[in-house]
C-alpha cells in the first residue's frame, strides 16, 4: 500500500518539475532547434518518471513490511500453540477461540500492558502470581515455563518478536494505531483452530472440551441436596490464595437449596456475588467486607429466583472474596 504522505510529496515534485520546463520550453521557444526541443522532451519525460518510481518503491516496501508482519504473526501462532498446552485456550461449537491466555495472564491483561511491559513478560516468562480461575497456577517446575534463551528457556529473540506480534495482533486497537492493513492486521487466534486441526489434533479436541465446560470447568452435580457445604481451603504453604481455595469452582444446585461456606483458611474472606457485567450483586448474597467470615466462621445462603434469573441465558452466578478478588467460583443453578 503506498505511503500517502510519499504519494502528495511525489505529486508536488513533479508539478514543481513539470512547470519548469514549460516555462523553459516556452521562454526559449525562438532560441531552441528542434533537435533541442527533442531533448528537452526526453529530459521533462524522465523528470516525469522519478517520482513514479519513487512512488512504486516506497508501495513495494510497504508491501513487503505487511508480508514480514504477516508472517511474523503467524509464526507467533504457531509457537503459542506449542507452548500453551494446557487449558490456555477454548475453541466452542463455532470454531472460534475463547478465553485465551499466555503464561497465566488473559489476552486482554497482556494488551493493556505496553509494549515494554509485554516484551519484559514475553522475556522473562514472568508467570501471573493471582491467574483468573480455570487458569493453571505457576507450575512449580520453572524450567517448563517458556522464557527467553538468555534466562535459561528456549526462546530466540525472533520467537519473542513472533509471540509479540501474535499477541498484539488481537486487540483491534493497537492494529489501527500501527496503520496495519491486509494480512498484517489479521487476528492471529483466528489461525489457531485450522492449524491446531491439520498440525495439533488433540490439542484441539481438548481446548473443544475446555470450552463446553467453561472458564470455572464442568458443574459439581448437587441438584439432589437440599443443602450443601463449601469450604474454604488453606492454600499450598508459600502462595497465595488461588480460586482453588474454594473447594468447588462450579456447582450446580437448585433454587431453595440452602449453601454454607465454610472458611477452614487462617485469613478472613467474603463470599461476594457478581452480576453479568461483573459489579458486585450484594442483593443476590454478600457476606459483607466489615464482616468477613472469621476462621471456622460460616456464611449462610438459600439459592433464589433472583439468582436463577440474574444471568437469564446461562442461569449462573459468579462469586469472589472482596479481600482476595482472585478467588472466584461459580453456582450453576436450576429448578
Amino acid at each position: 500500500m503506498v505511503n500517502l504522505g510519499q504519494a502528495v510529496v511525489g505529486l508536488i515534485l513533479l508539478l514543481v518539475v513539470v512547470g519548469g520546463l514549460l516555462y523553459i520550453f516556452y521562454s526559449r521557444t525562438n532560441a531552441v532547434e528542434k533537435t533541442g526541443y527533442g531533448a528537452l522532451i526526453g529530459l521533462a519525460v524522465i523528470s516525469l518518471l522519478i517520482p513514479v518510481f519513487w512512488i512504486m518503491e516506497s508501495g513495494a516496501q510497504a508491501q513487503a513490511q505487511t508480508q514480514q508482519h504477516a508472517l511474523a504473526i503467524e509464526r507467533g501462532m504457531q509457537q503459542y500453540a506449542s507452548l500453551c498446552v494446557d487449558r490456555c485456550y477454548g475453541i466452542d461449537s463455532k470454531g472460534n477461540v475463547v478465553n485465551p491466555t499466555y503464561l497465566g495472564y488473559s489476552f486482554t491483561d497482556l494488551n493493556k500492558m505496553s509494549d515494554d511491559e509485554l516484551k519484559s513478560i514475553i522475556t522473562g516468562g514472568f508467570y501471573n502470581p493471582t491467574p483468573a480461575a480455570g487458569v493453571p497456577a505457576k507450575p512449580s517446575n520453572i524450567n517448563s515455563i517458556p522464557r527467553s534463551d538468555q534466562f535459561g528457556g528456549q526462546l530466540q529473540s525472533n520467537y519473542i518478536d513472533y509471540l509479540f506480534a501474535f499477541i498484539r495482533s488481537t486487540d483491534p486497537t493497537y492494529i489501527k494505531q500501527q496503520g496495519f492493513t491486509g494480512a498484517a492486521a489479521e487476528n492471529g487466534l483466528k489461525l489457531l483452530p485450522d492449524y491446531l486441526q491439520a498440525n495439533l489434533p488433540n490439542q484441539y479436541k481438548a481446548a473443544q472440551v475446555f470450552a463446553a465446560s467453561g472458564q470455572f470447568g464442568a458443574a459439581v452435580d448437587m441438584t439432589g441436596q437440599q443443602a450443601i457445604t463449601i469450604d474454604i481451603t488453606q492454600p499450598p504453604a508459600g502462595a497465595t490464595c488461588t480460586p482453588q481455595c474454594f473447594q468447588y469452582l462450579n456447582v450446580k444446585v437448585k433454587v431453595g437449596t440452602e449453601i454454607t461456606w465454610v472458611n477452614k483458611s487462617d485469613q478472613p474472606h467474603t463470599v461476594t456475588a457478581k452480576d453479568k457485567s461483573g459489579a458486585d450483586a450484594p442483593q443476590i448474597f454478600d457476606s459483607g467486607v466489615s464482616t468477613p467470615i472469621q476462621t471456622n466462621g460460616t456464611f449462610k445462603y438459600t439459592v433464589t429466583d433472583a439468582a436463577y434469573n440474574l444471568d437469564p441465558d446461562k442461569h449462573t452466578v459468579v462469586y469472589y472474596c472482596i479481600i482476595h478478588p482472585q478467588m472466584l467460583a461459580q453456582l450453576t443453578i436450576v429448578k
